[in-house]
């Protein structure tokens, strides 16, 4: 059977992080965010940031000890059994696809600024063709990857630029109207736009010395967003009132056009189809190589275990999720599609946080190239965090999903 191949150095996990976090929620859900949080935008992205972080600590440990490409479904096999392995796999591999569906949404929201088109047939239009260069192999997503991550964190930093004028104009610290309860509810909606660093422990097989390139890039792609979030909240109240970011549909395209009119609108636009096309791209990545793992171990599965023997690529894999994908795109509403994923991702980042406990008490001496800091009783007090922060945040989406 044929395998994957290892190609990816550093960098180019670091390029697939950031490339992965960035265009999911910052040019999609920002207004959203602001929508609900009011000028305290800043600090639901800061909440979201941290706790994201803190459950990155654990992918870094399980990734440096199981440098597997299924992920959260390894982890949860050693520390809980197969079934709770197969378990989380399915739903971080349905996070992944839904995510990537949410996503596709902003795409043909921007799309639209654009051209005029209709939002559902260019949303299925970009799924289609990212599933074409996904079926062509690791290389050639990685290249794909590299050069729409380069554009991306141009058209944010053309944001602050345009917005620098403008810092101080606005009250940062005003409480928005249903107090903290809003902040907490817009962190659970911001945390979307974290999800995708965790996409970067499925290249483990396909990476030189995982064991110390995964953790690495967690940690570097973590901290660059969390500082490029936190610069572009602050931009975007700063030009446009928050009430009004909120009901935009391409709301970084409404703050560059405040300055540079029709032709700004046009180029953040441009640059926003290349970061969700993106997003989108490292979401089939992450979740056809999760379904891969998996389906070698389970017989219910074993048809999508099929490697391309010319390109290398899980192509039944991919098949599948292109279904999928597809599916949710019809849903159309990307607030609740998002919050829809985050679930699925809140309940991944407990059970991962979970196995790295479960695992110190029961495999003492699994060998451990990265280990978490600050312990009690060799429990990481970093990943009990991430539980606690991690079901507040799930807490505040369940309920935003039922009202």
């Amino acid at each position: 059977m044929a395998e994957l191949r290892r190609t990816l150095g550093l960098a180019e996990c670091v390029f697939f992080g950031v490339g992965s976090i960035l265009g999911a929620g910052i040019y999609t859900l920002i207004g959203k965010v602001a929508g609900v949080s009011g000028n305290l935008i800043w600090l639901s992205f800061f909440i979201a940031s941290m706790s994201a972080l803190f459950t990155a600590f654990s992918y870094a440990e399980l990734s440096a000890a199981f440098p597997k490409a299924g992920g959260e479904y390894e982890y949860a096999k050693k520390a809980f059994g197969k079934k709770t392995g197969v378990f989380l796999g399915l739903t971080i591999s349905l996070n992944g696809i839904i995510s990537g569906a949410t996503v596709a949404i902003g795409f043909a929201g921007y799309l639209s600024e654009l051209i005029g088109i209709n939002l559902l047939v260019s949303a299925m239009g970009i799924i289609i063709v990212l599933f074409g260069v996904n079926v062509l192999g690791i290389r050639g997503s990685s290249i794909v990857n590299i050069i729409f991550t380069l554009i991306e964190v141009s058209g944010l930093l053309f944001v602050i630029y345009v917005a620098l004028p403008y810092i101080g104009d606005v009250n940062y610290l005003e409480i928005p109207a249903n107090g903290f309860n809003a902040i907490l509810a817009a962190s659970s909606l911001a945390f979307f736009a974290y999800i995708g660093f965790e996409e970067i422990v499925k290249l483990a097989e396909e990476t030189k010395s995982p064991e110390k390139n995964i953790p690495r890039a967690l940690f570097i792609s973590s901290i660059i967003v969390m500082v490029t979030y936190s610069l572009v909240a602050i931009s975007a109240v700063s030009v446009i009132p928050n009430e009004d970011l909120g009901n935009s549909s391409s709301p970084l395209a409404d703050v560059i056009g405040k300055d540079y009119g029709k032709t700004g609108v046009i180029i953040i636009s441009v640059i926003a189809l290349f970061a969700t096309g993106n997003t989108i791209l490292s979401n089939m990545v992450g979740s056809s190589r999760v379904i891969l793992n998996m389906s070698k171990e389970t017989k219910a599965m074993k048809l999508l275990s099929y490697i391309s023997p010319k390109r290398k690529s899980p192509l039944y894999a991919l098949v599948l999720i292109l279904l999928l994908m597809l599916g949710f795109a019809l849903i159309g509403n990307i607030e609740t599609i998002a919050r829809i994923a985050t679930v699925f991702i809140f309940i991944t980042f407990i059970v991962v946080n979970l196995s790295v406990i479960v695992l110190r008490i029961r495999q003492k001496e699994i060998p451990r190239p990265y280990r978490i800091p600050w312990n009690i009783n060799n429990i990481p007090v970093l990943s009990v965090m991430g539980i606690i922060s991690t079901l507040v945040l799930l807490g505040y989406t369940i309920y935003s999903l039922l009202m």
